[in-house]
């Protein structure tokens, strides 16, 4: 079955196609974009295709790969960045990623977008841990992360390549049954703000 598309207030995340190569190679050649990340700029399309293609061969996360969505402002279709999702060989762990276009940053997509992919994840594909690792220097990257709820569970030293270059690698984890408490308490405080309103 095919991967439906997740809805958020503002944003849609989709399974990428070959028309979103050229904006995904655009966004991986931004020299700010890739600072913290594991691919050397400039970015080609070809490289753009080869990612966008390994991720057609699957209707959603399956372990063993690499899924990715592209994100879309609702508003106007236009891209705002993707977020990716790598499905462990056991399937009960899950690695999310997410890059923006520098212009759509500091608006809340990265967060929005990961809360929907969260939710995917441990409601209709029942992970039970989902990870995430970035550069220990990636602070807007941990600032998300934080306000989903990681923990922060360590560091790996000197476990990250970009070519002849290495450096840490500060891993966090979200347990499924944390995210259910975070979202039932948001849930209720939102319940209460609503009831005081009324």
């Amino acid at each position: 079955m095919a991967f439906a598309p997740l809805d958020t207030a503002r944003l849609v995340l989709r399974p990428f196609s070959e028309e979103d190569a050229e904006d995904f190679a655009a966004r991986r050649s931004d020299p700010e974009t890739a600072m913290y990340q594991a691919w050397r700029v400039p970015y080609s399309v070809e490289k753009a295709l080869a990612v966008i293609r390994e991720s057609e061969h699957h209707d959603g996360p399956v372990p063993g790969h690499w899924f990715q969505l592209d994100v879309q402002r609702r508003a106007d279709g236009r891209t705002v960045g993707d977020v990716a999702v790598y499905l462990h060989e056991h399937g009960h762990t899950a690695e999310i990623g997410y890059t923006l276009h520098s212009w759509a940053r500091r608006k809340g997509y990265a967060t929005e977008a990961a809360t929907a992919l969260i939710d995917y994840l441990v409601d209709v594909t029942g992970v039970h841990r989902v990870e995430a690792a970035t550069h220990p220097d990636n602070a807007r990257s941990i600032q998300v992360l934080e306000r989903l709820g990681f923990q922060h569970e360590g560091v790996k030293r000197e476990a990250f390549w970009v070519e002849d270059e290495v450096s840490d690698d500060e891993l966090f984890g979200l347990l499924a049954r944390e995210w259910r408490a975070r979202r039932h308490a948001l849930a209720a405080s939102a319940d209460a703000d609503a009831a005081s309103d009324a």
